[in-house]
């Protein structure tokens, strides 16, 4: 079952979507002018493999709402989380305002962050090194707002990223993207054995 809820931000208000309930919770950060229902599938997905699942829904804000708000916004529906651990994922535009985030709260809690298609990452790269977090960067091979030569900077500085290519653009491929997503996800937070 998927619940909807909002918060406040300024005179902004922001739905999510929650669905689950498992230790590890995943939130996604899709760009902000695309409709939750584009991610009904992955949001199903993700849950029925395990996780709890929270859904940013930028798209019902305004338009003009700045990014710094968009930041906000997220951090006070991160706050809400009581998980064992939790994974951040910021698709497109999305990826910008996950890594703002990640940055700016220097958030240590988290077990990982995977970017898709996350135009201008080479921008953050002098900062990544110091999230020490597991990373799956997810591009596609023609994206030219997300190029493939960004991702692979990003990766050689990062110790603990991925990089994996796809075909299509996200949304084309947005059910290999969530499988791919999911796959790491366990991986990343399957427990050690000695």
């Amino acid at each position: 079952m998927i619940t909807e809820s909002y918060i406040n931000v300024g005179n902004f208000r922001v739905r999510y979507l929650e669905s689950g309930d498992g230790e590890t919770t995943l939130i996604i950060v899709p760009p902000p002018n695309t409709s939750a229902n584009r991610f009904m599938n992955t949001i199903r997905e993700t849950t029925a493999a395990g996780f709890k699942v929270i859904h940013v829904d930028l798209s019902s804000a305004p338009a003009n709402m700045s990014k710094v708000n968009k930041v906000a916004a997220l951090s006070l529906i991160a706050s809400t989380i009581n998980s064992k651990r939790t994974i951040l994922a910021g698709i497109g535009q999305g990826g910008g305002i996950a890594l703002d985030y990640v940055i700016q709260s220097r958030h240590n809690a988290l077990s990982g962050i995977v970017l898709i298609s996350t135009p201008r990452v080479i921008n953050y790269i002098d900062k990544l090194p110091k999230l020490n977090m597991p990373m799956l960067l997810i591009y596609s091979i023609n994206d030219p707002n997300a190029p493939v030569e960004e991702a692979n900077a990003v990766k050689s500085v990062i110790k603990n990223a991925r990089l994996t290519l796809i075909n299509g653009d996200w949304l084309s491929e947005i059910n290999k993207v969530t499988q791919l997503m999911v796959s790491w996800a366990l991986e990343i937070t399957k427990p050690k054995t000695t």
